[in-house]
């Protein structure tokens, strides 16, 4: 496992008292290097953990003995397609590749000019820019302001009805539409699938729920209620905020949109 290196290094207050280029020697330890990690994710006993470690040394600066030649030369190993480390996910939903790709443009000038230029794509299968923009942003927190304030009525209905718990019930749904709305957020701006599909399931719930109260009141007020349920908000937000395609998808459908 890449922890043993770890569990091995000396306590602290040693560290502390040793020389410097036993100090240099103590930091190596505690940031194994990319090829070290690389064999680990590629050993027989790899578990989820190695590939974390992967995605977090391919997230730290290239060491000042590093040749950058050779760190160059390994994250593009990993952006090819053919490469079936590039496909491991951490427990955070980022993939190697994207990790890797994120590396090599932290590299800068000449090495990020080597990324493949499928890999420079800036929007998702449907044509949507990729990751979170500001329009996105401003809608989910309108969407759920004005969904926080038909809770309000909800309260009130619940309340004339003389049901248990009206307000605790209220609150407790708003509660759950701001921290999912919350989840969506941080899922696309740190690109986390796996936090995306999450929120979208309890954000398209909201749409269909503030659907099935608009329809009956707008029976009874002759269609007014459809323009105050806040059901168009919560649709639009789940659409604008649905989970982004895989990176591989976008992929293979742009190349089989451009082959003849």
């Amino acid at each position: 496992m890449s922890q043993e290196a770890l569990r091995s290094a000396p306590p602290s207050s040693i560290a502390d008292e040793a020389p410097a280029d036993v100090s240099e020697s103590l930091a190596e330890v505690s940031s194994p290097p990319l090829t070290f990690l690389l064999e680990e994710v590629r050993s027989p006993g790899m578990v989820r953990a190695d590939i974390d470690a992967l995605i977090v040394g391919l997230g730290r600066p290239p060491a000042p003995d590093e040749p950058l030649r050779e760190r160059a030369d390994l994250l593009l190993a990993l952006l090819d397609r053919s490469n079936p480390v590039g496909d491991y996910t951490g427990s955070g939903g980022m993939k190697v590749r994207h990790a890797a790709k994120e590396a090599l443009l932290a590299m800068g000038y000449p090495y990020a000019m080597e990324l493949p230029p499928e890999l420079l794509e800036t929007k998702r299968a449907d044509g949507r820019p990729a990751g979170l923009t500001a329009g996105n942003v401003t809608l989910a927190v309108v969407s759920t302001l004005y969904q926080s304030a038909g809770m309000v009525g909800v309260w009130a209905l619940l309340e004339y009805f003389r049901m248990p718990a009206a307000a605790e019930v209220s609150f407790g749904i708003g509660s759950i539409l701001w921290l999912f709305t919350g989840v969506s957020l941080v899922g696309h701006h740190s690109r986390s699938r796996d936090m995306q599909s999450i929120a979208s399931v309890v954000l398209w719930a909201a749409a269909v729920a503030w659907i099935l109260i608009a329809l009956p009141l707008a029976l009874f007020s002759n269609g007014v209620a459809l323009a105050f349920v806040p059901w168009h908000l919560a649709l639009w937000t789940a659409i604008s905020l649905r989970p982004e395609a895989e990176e591989e998808e976008a992929l293979a459908k742009s190349s089989t949109q451009s082959s003849p």
